[in-house]
């Protein structure tokens, strides 16, 4: 018998020949100049010459030199009882001096240098993990190179190799020693990863049982009609594509003043921050900077993260218009929703089918189809030509989990561009650190956009995009020089020296918000937000409500319903609802698209309506209210909360909101209250093991205190102000020692946690700095590193899908941790979950364990 590397059902595809497969499609890779410029910089300061790809080729030849073991081999054979896996038993090879003989792992060892272990485990590591080593069961690891009676692993050992040979002459021609650096290796295994699922797609390599020694040439011509379809080459790109104007590419006369800093941007720069407040075009700044870097031939693809599913989805079609005018019409640009639960390319929309397909409802020629590959699964996503998603999909690139390499090393031939940044997150804005950090070590570009980016934030930002690793490597400026800084502003760095900040030059109109506070931010209170949201309805006004906790957005719209029976709320196929993160994923679809309807900035407006929800509602959507109520939180989160206040210039607004009027809830009695967890139901402060929304509440006070100081906030003239006076280190810590010694030790205790917090981010995250070898482990159950440390739970799907409350079938809901009420459920109650029709029309109950949940227009929860 010889060695197979695919098996299915009977059938074989040689393992020499699926091993030349995935050569042959690292090999057309690495013939992207963009992607080629990544790995001769990965490779500093060693030069990268043909020599080098064609010996990492011929690694990428040997990632499943593991499977030749007998155990594995027997996995075809139904009559074997020992069987064992590829990955981690390869590194028992070394063990063996016989087996790496005959593999030739010694030669290459000696003849191209001491990086090529660590290259051949980031090669082992394309199932999307570091292999560990994995001594079988039973017999133990001399069973794995034993010969049986129909096989020898040592003959075909020895086969491997010399098909390695005759394939890949140039690889062991005269030339330097391979690159011995950690990003090196660390990119090699994403790229040997994402050839690996190229190379494996029968719809272009099919199976072959027989040996032939002239099927590397097939391979090799096949790979690169794959890469093709699957929308990889795009080289030629720039090229074919006509200089768009502005106004073709937007439909707008003339840039703005952020877009044309933006555009006008030095080339060098890797990393790109721009300040500005909210509706001033950031977006359409992105794509000129893609633009710019694109006709360079400096990237050759597109990540647009936000930090919503909501803002997703609205930015999806935006950013794939502009695009669309942007790109030649042959290179198949279908802007991916990079979201999990859609799937979605372009204005096309699929449907999964088994495990693996996904049918596609449009009538889409072969080649659009196929160009579709990056759009069908969550961990693909990155690879994608051009996608809009949340900003998960790129912090998963930095922590580690399955497919971190993959993602990362896809990424690296893109512009990253993430929106609404903010520092509220410490976890995050760590692991996103760690992402820019790896990002500009290869030449990878970056832009960051945020309306209330504080210096300490962005200073660490800016050092990681310039090669510092460690946010302690950075100083924070002091809070006059950090007010002083330009608003709105572009910084660049990465570009080697000291980032530098420059003024953008706007005559952008001001926006006068006048700021009142009212005392309903406590239990009971929910029917004045709502009494004062429906007067204001009544008399025409769009009103959005955003509270900071889901049980506080579900009292506002119950006493709302008790009010006016629904007729002026969000609808949703005809029935009143809230907007926030707790409906099953099938009607949060529904939900975002209600909320575009019902606020979007398009379109004429025929009477008020009351928009209820949480921060789902704040961040990166293009939605336009007449007056805004809010929770108080810290100011940075406001101003992105008022970004949605007048958000355009109209003409029709109704008599009393002409105006832009936010109304902020704060607490009746002082908001020391919360320092003991008195208002952890409304997301401010936390509780005894760390848990809260907005924990700082010397921020929360500083921004009180900023709300009743100034009755007007003038947007964007004091954007830099309010943001440095409510978030600033020093400014805080001036504030608690005036306000006493519990504030001063609440101060003292989140900043631990922050700092804990960070930590555990650092500890996640996943250093490409590190060498590729025994130390580099990631866990079994990526459960356990998550990209948001919160309340996040179980993602649960039933057995059989059910009717919910929107008429619509529903299927899965990712579940608050806190719900469970500290009885987690286990794998098997999760997958048995499943539910039945409540008492109360359109009500679901789900069964989950011994836990029942109820379902309706307003969310889940727990019934008892």
């Amino acid at each position: 018998m010889d060695a197979w590397g695919k098996f299915d059902g009977g059938r074989i595809h040689r393992l020499e020949h699926h091993c030349a497969d995935v050569a042959a499609c690292f090999e057309a890779l690495l013939r992207e100049p963009v992607l080629r410029a990544r790995f001769a910089r990965a490779a500093a300061p060693a030069v990268f010459t043909d020599v080098t790809a064609a010996r990492l080729a011929y690694l990428a030849f040997l990632h499943d030199f593991g499977k030749v073991n007998a155990l594995f081999q027997a996995i075809a054979r139904p009559d074997k009882r020992e069987k064992a896996g590829h990955t981690g038993e390869a590194l028992l090879c070394f063990e063996s001096p016989d087996m790496a003989e005959r593999l030739g792992l010694v030669e290459l060892e000696r003849e191209w240098g001491t990086a090529v272990e660590p290259l051949l485990r980031a090669a082992l590591a394309h199932h999307g993990r570091p292999a560990r080593r994995r001594p079988p069961s039973g017999s133990g690891k001399a069973a794995l190179w034993a010969p049986t009676d129909d096989y020898d692993p040592r003959t075909a050992a020895e086969l491997l190799r010399a098909r390695g040979h005759a394939w890949f002459p140039d690889a062991f021609a005269d030339g330097p020693k391979l690159p011995d650096t950690a990003a090196l290796a660390h990119l090699f295994a994403g790229i040997v990863t994402l050839a690996d699922q190229l190379g494996s797609d029968e719809e272009f390599f099919k199976y072959e049982s027989e040996p032939d020694p002239d099927y590397m040439a097939h391979a090799r011509r096949t790979a690169t009609k794959a890469i093709r379809s699957r929308n990889f080459e795009r080289a030629g790109w720039a090229n074919g594509a006509a200089p768009t104007s502005f106004q073709g590419l937007f439909g707008h006369p003339a840039p703005r003043p952020a877009q044309e800093a933006a555009a006008a941007a030095p080339l060098d720069a890797t990393l790109l921050i721009i300040e500005s407040e909210t509706g001033s075009g950031k977006t359409e700044a992105a794509v000129l900077r893609f633009a710019a870097l694109w006709r360079a031939g400096l990237v050759d693809g597109l990540y647009f993260a936000v930090p919503t599913r909501a803002a997703a989805k609205q930015l999806h079609g935006r950013i794939g218009k502009a695009l669309k005018n942007l790109l030649p019409k042959d290179a198949h640009v279908q802007t991916t929703l990079a979201v999990p639960g859609y799937l979605k390319a372009g204005e096309a929309e699929g449907r999964r089918v088994g495990r693996f397909g996904t049918d596609w409802t449009d009538e889409a020629e072969e080649e659009e189809l196929r160009a579709r590959w990056s759009a069908e699964s969550a961990r693909k996503f990155l690879s994608s030509a051009a996608a809009v998603g949340t900003v998960d999909q790129v912090l998963l690139a930095g922590l580690k989990v399955k497919w971190a390499h993959f993602r990362g090393a896809s990424l690296s031939r893109s512009l990253l561009v993430v929106d609404e940044v903010h520092a509220s997150d410490a976890y995050m804005t760590t692991v996103l650190e760690g992402v820019l950090a790896g990002h500009a070590a290869l030449g990878g570009h970056a832009m960051l956009m945020s309306a209330t980016l504080g210096a300490e934030a962005s200073a660490k930002l800016a050092a990681a995009a310039g090669g510092q690793k460690r946010r302690e490597e950075t100083k924070t400026r002091t809070p006059q020089a950090a007010m002083k800084t330009p608003y709105p502003a572009l910084t660049v760095a990465g570009g080697g020296g000291e980032p530098k900040t420059q003024e953008i030059v706007t005559d952008e109109s001001e926006k006068p918000v006048a700021m009142k506070t009212e005392p309903w931010l406590q239990n009971g209170a929910a029917g004045a937000v709502a009494r004062a949201a429906l007067a204001a309805a009544q008399a025409g006004a769009r009103v959005l409500v955003i509270r900071n906790a889901v049980p506080s957005a579900q009292a506002v719209f119950e006493a709302a319903l008790q009010e006016d029976a629904g007729e002026t709320l969000l609808k949703v196929e005809g029935v009143a609802t809230l907007h926030h993160g707790r409906f099953a994923v099938e009607d949060r679809r529904l939900l975002d698209d209600a909320v575009e309807r019902t606020l979007g900035a398009g379109g004429k407006r025929a009477g008020g309506a009351v928009v209820v929800g949480t921060q789902t509602l704040e961040q990166s959507l293009d939605i336009d209210a007449d007056l805004l109520i809010t929770d108080i939180c810290p100011a940075d989160v406001l101003l992105q909360r008022i970004g949605r206040l007048h958000r355009h210039r109209r003409n029709d607004r109704p008599s009393g909101f002409t105006e832009p009027r936010c109304i902020v809830l704060v607490p009746e009695d002082d908001l020391e209250t919360g320092l003991n967890g008195g208002l952890l139901r409304h997301g401010l402060g936390s509780s005894r093991n760390g848990n809260g929304i907005y924990e700082n509440l010397v921020c929360i006070k500083a921004t009180q205190r900023l709300i009743t100081e100034r009755g007007t906030w003038n947007i964007p003239a004091m954007n830099r102000e309010l943001v440095e006076r409510a978030t600033h280190p020093e400014i805080l810590d001036d504030l608690a020692e005036t306000l006493g010694e519990a504030w001063k030790r609440h101060g003292r205790e989140v900043r631990g946690r922050y700092a804990a917090v960070g930590g555990i981010g650092r500890q996640n995250a996943l250093d490409r700095t590190q060498e590729f070898g025994e130390e580099l482990v990631f866990i079994d159950d990526d459960e356990k590193i998550r990209t948001r440390l919160g309340d996040d739970g179980p993602r649960v799907v039933l057995t059989e899908p059910a009717l919910g409350p929107f008429g619509r079938a529903v299927e899965t809901f990712n579940l608050p941790r806190h719900i469970f009420k500290g009885q987690a459920p286990t794998a098997d109650e999760i997958a048995s979950a499943r539910a039945e029709l409540g008492h109360a029309e359109g009500t679901l109950l789900i069964q989950i364990g011994d836990c029942t949940l109820m379902y309706d227009r307003t969310g889940i929860r727990r019934t008892g």
